[in-house]
């Protein structure tokens, strides 16, 4: 049970939600200065988490997280199942699939524990989302949102019957079926929202009237409750509904033939969904826009956008794929706990059936000493023997364990370079290819993309010598063999294949490399390390940006020559110049235009400049660029 304070605040709470949504973050964060750390802070925290998710997400996440780590410290179950749940909304919300059904699983456990039915809810909510706008599966999403539906009905909570109807009626919607009961839950919804002045909720449920009379071709009733929705998302800042309202709209607007009020909805989606990073609304966007300047025979505008499209596309069927599969690993792993534990109960209530076995026999033999102490000897004996040979076993399955971890580990890391390094110019080659073979471009059209379809092969040719000569590494170990290399042209080779990118986003590349310059280097390797660096430095560079490639004596004999790669772009804090070396490979930094990466590239520089004798270091300032330093050693022979 709460303290009287705590219940007070929490009416308070409640209170605020009727207020607008910048007035009630103020009047929450005013009330949090001076709070203490009790329940009621925690509360606090909870209802700014979930105030600054539709809009500020990053904001919202830190909210949760102090919120979890003070429900832990003191013991406050309910603050905590709130806390994992608006962390499990955030990641959904980020299509960080895997970690936001952690993150519910653990909520929905902890509420199944506490007999926390909100909470219970709540979690199913999650999970609902996530498998209607993640895997769109359907069937189970429909499940969870039902399951939810039924709790908050019982307890007559009608601000959560509007929102769940929305959810529910949303699948119906967007899969085409039960039309009837979709019309019966939207209205509902919408009445329920429109009784308790929930502009929030009325933008859902106008959403999903504005989706069902698309589905039914009645495509003015569409446009008028589409325009609703955004209307009432408006008024609080939900720039998720706004972005994917419009994308819909789009929709609407092509197929009734008005192409450039389409083209207009379609580019307004795209800026709304950029700013909280909602890629599957700017994924139907770029699609939308293809379509529409296709129509319009704007065909270079057409094949931009379309490229665009079967770029994200591509990169959210691989992320798709990945989070499954992470949460595939999860589940292993839980149940792998699971029955360890199972084993261990059982292990228990065999040692402790033995030692009552080993009473009795004690007490029935005690007149017989000698026999009793000969049993004893014999059972230690066969003891120790067990103990030895469970030891010999428990070593080798932890060196076979090891030696799996080690092969897993590779595999994927080489299946994590293919993505890195391969992707990109094969998603470009596929669709100029593509828009060739259908004759979608005249003679003309295809010389201009001539020059780009050259460096693309040329590009994704020496990828792919590099991967093949990265596996063979992984067997064998980095081959190492060394020559004296003079470093400009090397340099210059590596930029040419960037020129292009570069051009495209109006960055000045610039190489300034001593032509004396030369280093006793192995050559595969290091060309390696330099097109990641430049690569790098263009995608982290916004447009109209320099990148500068230079060269200078370094150590204090000079044994070294140091390149550097100096951006201006974004730069990074400096925590994270600490450890950008160490991160693991599914580590994900976007670029300036939303370019998509690994992380992997700086891990395997470091790998090949160590292999080289050289070092790799960078220096940073946030908002203003970096440099990369990469030592390489100075040939004997100068």
């Amino acid at each position: 049970m709460l303290k009287n304070g705590s219940l007070i605040l929490l009416f308070f709470l409640s209170c605020l939600i009727t207020l607008g949504q910048p007035a009630a973050i103020d009047s929450l964060e005013r009330i949090l200065k001076s709070s203490k750390n009790n329940t009621g802070r925690i509360n606090i925290l909870n209802e700014l988490a979930n105030k600054y998710e539709a809009y500020q997400p990053h904001q919202s996440k830190k909210y949760a997280e102090r919120a979890l780590s003070l429900s832990k410290e003191l013991g406050y179950k309910q603050g905590e199942i709130r806390a994992l749940n608006y962390l499990g909304e955030n990641e959904f919300r980020q299509s960080n699939y895997a970690q936001a059904v952690e993150y519910t699983t653990q909520s929905l456990k902890l509420a199944e524990q506490e007999h926390d039915s909100t909470g219970m809810a709540l979690a199913y909510r999650v999970l609902g989302n996530i498998y209607t706008f993640g895997f769109k599966q359907y069937d189970a999403a429909l499940q969870y949102q039902l399951s939810a539906l039924k709790i908050y009905e019982r307890k007559n909570d009608k601000r959560n019957m509007a929102a769940f109807c929305g959810n529910i009626t949303w699948i119906y919607a967007s899969t085409n079926q039960n039309l009837k009961e979709a019309h019966r839950l939207a209205n509902l919804g919408v009445h329920l929202a429109d009784s308790l002045g929930d502009k929030q909720l009325l933008s859902y449920n106008y959403n999903s009237k504005g989706l069902i009379y698309l589905q039914e071709e009645k495509f003015d009733s569409a446009l008028f409750y589409l325009d609703e929705s955004i209307r009432m998302a408006g008024k609080v800042n939900d720039h998720a509904v706004i972005a994917y309202d419009n994308s819909i709209k789009g929709n609407v607007y092509l197929r009734q033939g008005d192409t450039k009020k389409a083209i207009a909805m379609f580019e307004f989606a795209l800026i709304e969904s950029k700013k909280i990073n909602q890629r599957e609304t700017q994924k139907d966007s770029y699609a939308g826009l293809a379509k529409g300047y296709e129509k319009l025979g704007n065909y270079p505008l057409a094949y931009r956008n379309h490229l665009l499209y079967i770029q994200l596309k591509d990169s959210l069927v691989n992320w798709e794929t990945t989070q499954k599969a992470l949460i595939t690993r999860m589940r292993f792993a839980e149940e792998k706990r699971e029955a360890k534990i199972t084993e261990l109960e059982l292990a228990n209530q065999l040692a402790h059936k033995e030692k009552v076995f080993d009473f009795v026999l004690f007490g029935a033999i005690f007149l017989s000493m000698v026999v009793v102490l000969i049993l004893v000897v014999k059972n230690n004996r066969h003891r120790t023997e067990t103990n030895l040979l469970l030891q010999e076993k428990n070593t080798e399955i932890a060196e076979q364990n090891l030696k799996l971890k080690q092969a897993n580990d590779t595999k994927d890391k080489f299946f994590s370079i293919i993505g890195h390094d391969m992707r990109s110019p094969l998603v470009s080659l596929k669709g100029l290819l593509g828009m060739v073979i259908r004759n979608e471009i005249s003679e003309s059209e295809f010389k201009t993309f001539a020059s780009k379809l050259h460096h693309l092969v040329i590009g994704t040719n020496e990828t792919l010598e590099n991967l093949l000569q990265w596996a063979h590494s992984q067997i064998d170990g980095w081959h190492y063999a060394p020559a004296d290399l003079a470093l400009k042209p090397l340099v210059l080779k590596c930029a040419s294949l960037f020129y292009e990118t570069a051009m495209a986003k109006k960055i000045e590349l610039i190489i300034n490399v001593d032509e004396k310059e030369i280093v006793y280097v192995e050559a595969n390797q290091i060309e390696l390390i330099i097109r990641n660096l430049i690569h790098n430095a263009i995608k982290f560079t916004p447009n109209g940006g320099q990148v500068h490639v230079t060269s200078g004596e370094s150590g204090e004999s000079g044994e070294f020559v140091e390149v550097r790669v100096t951006d201006t772009g974004l730069g990074m804090l400096p925590e994270d110049a600490l450890t950008i070396f160490q991160k693991h490979p599914t580590h994900t930094t976007r670029g300036t235009q939303g370019e998509r990466g690994t992380g992997l590239g700086l891990l395997l520089c470091k790998e090949m400049t160590e292999n080289n004798g050289g070092k790799i270091a960078v220096t940073s300032e946030l908002g203003k660029g970096s440099t990369f330093h990469v030592f390489l050693k100075r040939s004997s022979a100068i």
